[in-house]
């Protein structure tokens, strides 16, 4: 494996995880990993079709704030529109997770799980939506997943 692959792999692998956790709202909204603006291309299309698998969406974040010579960009995954207009909203407001991580943990639903009142929060989605298991097409033979029950 070149290092490209093996970086394709990492970054795509990284948004699979983070994909789910969006998916099934652990996460308001998730970060790719950080890439090169030349790793686009090289990614685009899986990344197109993991969002699609989840049933989530995709935006591209150009970091134009960053200096060229250090850019690094990243998509950012999410599934309610009002997600990304709150991210948007901090970056209008010239704050940048690379630079500025701490002001975007409440989008990004850091220290949400242990909160005192955790217990007490229902178990419910504010919204269903039909997913498919993105691993399922890179691990596995078509129709060997689901697995079936043993009786």
């Amino acid at each position: 494996m070149n290092r490209d692959s093996e970086r394709k792999a990492y970054i795509l692998g990284m948004m699979t995880a983070f994909a789910e956790c969006v998916t099934y709202e652990c996460k308001k909204l998730a970060l790719s990993p950080p890439f090169y603006p030349s790793d686009y291309a090289m990614i685009l299309e899986e990344a197109e079709a993991i969002v699609r698998e989840q049933a989530i969406h995709l935006w591209y974040e150009k970091n134009e704030d960053i200096p060229e010579a250090h850019r690094l960009n990243w998509f950012v995954l999410y599934k309610f529109p009002e997600a990304l207009k709150a991210y948007q909203s901090l970056r209008e407001k010239g704050l940048n997770p690379a630079i500025d991580f701490e002001a975007f943990f409440p989008i990004l639903s850091y220290g949400m799980a242990w909160r005192p009142e955790c217990e007490t929060l229902p178990p419910k989605f504010r919204e269903q939506r039909a997913t498919r298991c993105t691993f399922e097409r890179f691990l596995l033979k078509p129709g060997d997943w689901p697995v079936p029950r043993l009786s």
